[in-house]
């Protein structure tokens, strides 16, 4: 892909939150509630939203002993802000301050129900004398970037508002205005004022665009020299620069043609980018070739859409000739100076590749987990007639379960309690009956057949010895097996569910090469 030569505005970069707009308002009868909800007065922000607060002083719902207060969007535009509510207090320490970020929709709260204790706030000074409080209510959308949306969307309606109420207006009892000469004289003044607003919605879009140039995310910049000019000139190679990693992690490359390329060939010097790994999309790119005396640089930029090691640049960047004859080679070293730039081109653009990148990342991580951590090995055991060993104080294996290892495993259960949980527990162990000794992860589950959310699990890292029992003789008490729904009283059973599997595929290499030493050992 070649590109013309462009010459567009190098913006300046300046990155900063915006402000919260705040108000302290006043909520009166806080010591003796004459309502279960106060609401403040209505106040609006720079973009043009109005909010107010709520509060119950004697809490939301059924919980009376705290104060709640709640944030209401009364009106404007729904979005994602920041707010924070602080009750005042003489004592700059004892303020109670909270934070946060949420979605709202016109008409819809969000707040805290407990945010102070009723009992406090009457005890430790926080009325005034005539039994109000003192709340500083601050918002702002979660960043500039929305902030600047929100102010455009708001000015369009408000616009759309004006000319409504003009177009509603204009026509009086439905004959325009043009029939009726003495209406037109009193919608003068409407007219103006209709003007005037237009011309301040203008001035505010304005302001918009020149914020919006601030919210661009900072170049990240490499240098490239390109030594042994004259060299690569006479034996027309191409010279790649070292990989360069921009802020998102993706890999760029800049390419150059010391005697040009294709129709440039002995007359330019040519110049690619190329995008060797990351995000494919649209960014800003900055080319320069450097000269000690800044206003002789040569600089190309501008937007390009870039696909994975896709190249795009200029087969004719600068005359071979002009950058010999003005300097633009060391003497010294025979080299030239490149500096390349690359940015997404807006901050929008910057988090949904922020975005892309972490999704990426999960999607490898998941694969690097699959080749580096084994899966487990799982089996389901059904115990059989419950009460009838509990009776007996008997016990009872499970069956086996072979892993893809080879390794025979095994549960070993006491329905009435083994040792001193006799009598009152059940009591669950782990055998490896076949295989060699290892270090394995575990995981014994004891199932609830109506949820499975409650179901009872132990899990770790042991070292297990062959024929070794090891686990839980205190599993679960036989009072909280029967109330609690794990034992399935119209089949009289318990379910097991048993997992297992080595911490990494090394070791679980390295066990498998030792069973199979042990196993040809038992054959000789």
């Amino acid at each position: 892909m070649d590109a013309n030569l462009l010459t567009t505005p190098c913006w300046f970069v300046c990155a900063f939150d915006s402000e919260y707009d705040s108000n302290v308002i006043t909520i009166c009868n806080i010591r003796d509630p004459t309502t279960s909800i106060v609401l403040s007065k209505q106040y609006t922000d720079t973009v043009g939203s109005r909010w107010r607060l709520n509060v119950y002083p004697k809490g939301n719902n059924t919980n009376q002993r705290y104060l709640s207060t709640y944030v209401e969007l009364c009106d404007g535009i729904a979005g994602k802000y920041q707010y924070t509510v602080e009750l005042l207090h003489d004592d700059v320490t004892r303020q109670v301050k909270f934070q946060s970020e949420d979605h709202f929709t016109v008409g819809e709260i969000r707040g805290y129900q407990k945010f102070i204790r009723v009992r406090r706030l009457l005890e430790e000074g926080y009325l005034n004398e005539e039994g109000s409080i003192l709340i500083r209510l601050s918002i702002r959308p979660a960043n500039l970037a929305l902030r600047c949306q929100y102010q455009e969307e708001y000015q369009t309606l408000k616009e759309e508002k004006i000319r409504t109420q003009f177009n509603t207006y204009v026509h009086w009892k439905g004959v325009p205005v043009r029939a009726c000469f003495s209406q037109s004289l009193k919608l003068l003044p409407i007219y103006s004022q209709l003007n005037q607003n237009l011309m301040r919605i203008k001035s505010l879009r304005d302001d918009n665009a020149s914020l919006q140039n601030l919210v661009y995310p900072e170049y990240a910049s490499n240098i490239f020299v390109v030594r042994n000019f004259t060299a690569l000139r006479q034996a027309q190679e191409d010279i790649c620069s070292d990989n360069a990693y921009d802020d998102l992690g993706c890999c760029w490359r800049l390419i150059v043609y010391a005697n040009g390329d294709k129709e440039g060939r002995d007359e330019w010097l040519s110049v690619y980018l190329r995008l060797l790994e990351g995000i494919p999309g649209s960014y800003e790119y900055c080319v320069e070739l450097l000269h000690n005396d800044a206003a002789k640089t040569v600089k190309m930029e501008g937007t390009q859409s870039f696909d994975i090691q896709e190249r795009f640049g200029w087969t004719r960047f600068a005359r071979l000739d002009w950058i010999c004859a003005n300097g633009f080679v060391s003497e010294e070293q025979d080299a030239l100076y490149f500096r390349f730039s690359l940015r997404p081109p807006n901050y929008k653009a910057k988090c949904e590749y922020h975005h892309l990148l972490r999704l990426e990342a999960k999607r490898e991580c998941e694969l690097l987990k699959r080749e580096l951590i084994p899966a487990y090995s799982t089996m389901t055991y059904t115990l059989r007639n419950f009460s009838e060993m509990q009776r007996k104080d008997s016990f009872v294996y499970s069956d086996p379960l072979v892993d893809d290892l080879g390794f025979a495993w095994r549960l070993l259960i006491y329905a009435n309690g083994h040792n001193e949980a006799r009598g009152n527990h059940l009591s669950v162990y782990l055998i490896l009956f076949e295989g060699v000794s290892a270090r394995f992860e575990y995981r014994v589950e004891l199932l609830h057949h109506r949820n499975p959310t409650a179901n009872i699990k132990m899990e770790g890292v042991n070292v297990f010895k062959l024929k070794k029992i090891w686990g839980w003789p205190q599993f679960m008490d036989h009072e909280r097996l029967q109330e609690e729904g794990y034992l399935d009283q119209s089949t009289d059973t318990l379910e097991f569910r048993l997992s297992m599997c080595p911490p990494d595929i090394k070791l679980k290499c390295e066990y498998q090469q030792e069973f199979i030493r042990k196993l040809k050992e038992n054959q000789k």
